[in-house]
């Protein structure tokens, strides 16, 4: 019996276009699409092995780049346990580089013909992912995926990838698709975890939840294609204080996942529709509007100079009573500031630092409670705090 011939990669602009993913954020997003540059060339970020000897600095000499990581010094011998050490404000320097036109987010993709299905796989790359379950979990980097296999040009089945594994649908049953592009797939990306889903509502997995919204900002981001960086060997984000190699780790680079890359349709049948976690999901999802909390209320945003005030009020009773809030600034889709207030007052105020040349215009507010549910959030345009 002859074996299956070898999965053919090649990159086909039109194709990849037409297929092209809209990805649908939290409206008070953590972190948000980026260049592989990103990783590289922000200030303070280094390559460093293992043991912590640093082989290269951004802006430095010998300078990080993503060049280097397809040819190390002279001398220097790549080694799976090298990675990609983040500076630590990660959030700040995420969003400033969401600014710069060479940072700003894209979507790196491929063709992968198999001999049955001709796949598109979209790729992107995240500056960190703070999702933890009991503390746990945090990592520098994220590499999320989505794929969309065609027969005879047509699409037949897509695949999102989630955590460690992933889920398949039949292409257009149970998944949104963009209005009025029947071709082109959407993906809701959960807060904090980034991984990606066919429906904006309560998805639990393995000793956790995901909860992706719908109503955040629409990312229409240019498909490009890889670099040869994309072999590289080492890691994107420190494993510094990883555990076991696994927990804690920044990702592999995408042609370093495995069957995910090597053979897109083997890992695409090792999925399934998770019909049993679906239904717990949408249970999950009904039940937790019995308990939410409540959104809260917002009296006051106003702005002088850098600084915005915000001050609020908890509504509810019992469990849909808020005990944390988390507010987040805006300048148009933006997020330019963030605070979590722990074990909120009913009634408060706080103060948030812009940085110097943005312009807040929004302030978006939600509430959580004992149980870690969160209500909807409140909106409150920004207006100038009067003079004297």
């Amino acid at each position: 019996m002859a074996s299956p011939p070898e999965p053919r990669e090649r990159y086909d602009q039109e194709l990849l276009d037409r297929h092209r993913p809209l990805l649908l954020f939290d409206p008070q997003y953590d972190y948000r699409v980026l260049a592989a540059e990103s990783a590289v060339e922000n200030e303070g970020n280094l390559l460093r092995r293992f043991d912590g000897e640093v082989l290269a600095r951004s802006r430095g000499d010998p300078e990080l780049s993503l060049e280097l990581l397809t040819r190390y010094p002279a001398g220097v011998e790549a080694d799976p346990d090298d990675s990609i050490a983040m500076s630590p404000d990660y959030a700040g320097d995420s969003r400033r580089m969401e600014r710069s036109d060479r940072h700003r987010g894209r979507i790196y993709a491929r063709v992968v013909d198999d001999g049955t299905l001709t796949w598109c796989q979209y790729w992107f790359w995240l500056y960190y992912n703070p999702k933890n379950l009991l503390g746990f979990g945090k990592h520098e980097g994220d590499w999320e995926m989505v794929q969309v296999g065609l027969r005879n040009g047509e699409p037949e089945v897509a695949s999102y990838a989630q955590h460690d594994s992933g889920e398949a649908r039949p292409f257009g049953k149970g998944m949104d698709l963009v209005p009025g592009d029947a071709l082109r797939p959407i993906a809701y990306v959960a807060p904090l975890s980034h991984a990606s889903y066919f429906e904006a509502r309560t998805h639990p997995y393995f000793i956790g939840i995901d909860d992706p919204r719908g109503d955040g900002p629409r990312r229409e981001l240019p498909v490009v294609p890889f670099g040869d960086w994309v072999n590289w060997e080492g890691r994107w984000g420190s494993g510094e204080r990883g555990i076991a190699r696994r927990i804690g780790f920044g990702p592999n680079s995408p042609a370093r996942q495995g069957l995910k890359w090597r053979d897109p349709g083997a890992w695409h049948a090792r999925l399934r529709y998770r019909r049993v976690r679906v239904l717990l999901g949408e249970a999950m999802h009904r039940l937790g509007a019995l308990t939410s909390p409540s959104a809260p209320g917002i009296s006051e945003a106003t702005r002088s100079g850098r600084q915005v005030k915000v001050s609020w009020e908890l509504r509810g009773a019992g469990p849909r009573r808020g005990a944390h809030l988390y507010i987040t600034v805006h300048e148009r889709h933006l997020v330019i500031a963030s605070r979590v207030v722990r074990n909120a007052p009913a009634q408060d105020s706080t103060t948030l630092i812009t940085p110097p040349d943005r312009q807040p215009e929004e302030v978006v507010v939600s509430a959580f409670n004992g149980l870690r549910q969160r209500s909807d959030p409140a909106r409150r345009m920004i207006s100038e705090e009067p003079s004297g």
